[in-house]
């Protein structure tokens, strides 16, 4: 039984604690897929954001992983096998692969889409002097980020709209892209390991116990979920994050407490609660 969790109904909601946690340099872990800087529209545009300033191989391998157009139709495992071989054989770069060797790494039937992603991520430098902020709107824009989003069917444990714009706030702190680059590396390192507090949403915990449970954003419009349309799910999926505790269970909320956190509607009395 690990210790402490913290614990939230999206993976926005971490994003906070995941940077408090980081700044205050307490370790911690995230459960499964859960963690702002773990999702993949968030990896994915960093990935492309990089490739900016300087295409490094983990952020190519991280762009052709990506589902946006420019790496869509990329034979993505044959591809990243074929670019690791060229790396330890002859030490050849990744992006120095795609572009001088591409009959060598894929079948003949996807050179073109090789030419067209290696295209597009040499357009991203006409970028790299913008502030952050105004660099990754830019590189969003291009790939048709929120387009492609709008048309998925996503759950409300995890909102890749939602989370892409809270990467360009954030990016709004840092002047250059290295910067933000930099930072955003710091804050995703910081949950490597299985170590110190378990961060997760509370799908992720489910089944999972812990000594002290933080249960966070006990409020209107997270619990439950502004999206959700069954009030009885989101209130099981309440008791799930408040049953993980097996000795304390802390509860916040900022502004109207969560209807589930009352006497006729939920399981908690409203005296244990704590408002932040």
């Amino acid at each position: 039984m690990n210790s402490t969790a913290v614990l939230a109904r999206t993976n926005l909601a971490l994003r906070p604690i995941e940077a408090a946690l980081a700044d205050a340099g307490v370790k911690y872990f995230l459960i499964g897929r859960s963690g702002f800087w773990s999702a993949p529209e968030v990896r994915s545009i960093l990935s492309y954001l990089g490739c900016v300033v300087y295409p490094a191989d983990w952020l190519i391998a991280g762009a052709i992983r990506a589902s946006f157009f420019p790496s869509k139709f990329l034979p993505k495992t044959k591809l990243l096998a074929a670019l690791k071989k060229e790396k330890d054989e002859d030490g050849t770069s990744y992006w120095q692969a795609l572009t001088t060797i591409p009959p060598a790494l894929v079948d003949l039937k996807n050179v073109s889409a090789v030419h067209e992603f290696t295209h597009f991520v040499r357009s991203l430098s006409r970028y790299k002097d913008l502030p952050a902020d105004e660099a990754l709107k830019h590189v969003i824009q291009t790939l048709k980020a929120v387009e492609y989003f709008r048309d998925e069917e996503v759950s409300p444990d995890n909102d890749p709209v939602a989370n892409l714009s809270e990467l360009v706030k954030l990016a709004a702190r840092y002047q250059s892209i290295k910067e933000f680059m930099d930072y955003t590396r710091r804050a995703s390192a910081a949950s490597k390991g299985r170590k110190g507090v378990a961060v997760s949403t509370i799908h992720g915990a489910k089944g999972l116990e812990f000594h002290t449970v933080f249960l966070i954003g006990c409020q209107e419009g997270l619990m439950p979920h502004s999206k959700a349309t069954d009030l009885e799910e989101e209130r099981a999926i309440f008791f799930v994050g408040a049953s993980r505790a097996e000795r304390e269970l802390k509860i916040t909320f900022s502004g109207n407490p969560s209807p589930f956190l009352n006497q006729k509607g939920g399981i908690i009395n409203p005296s244990t609660t704590e408002s932040k």
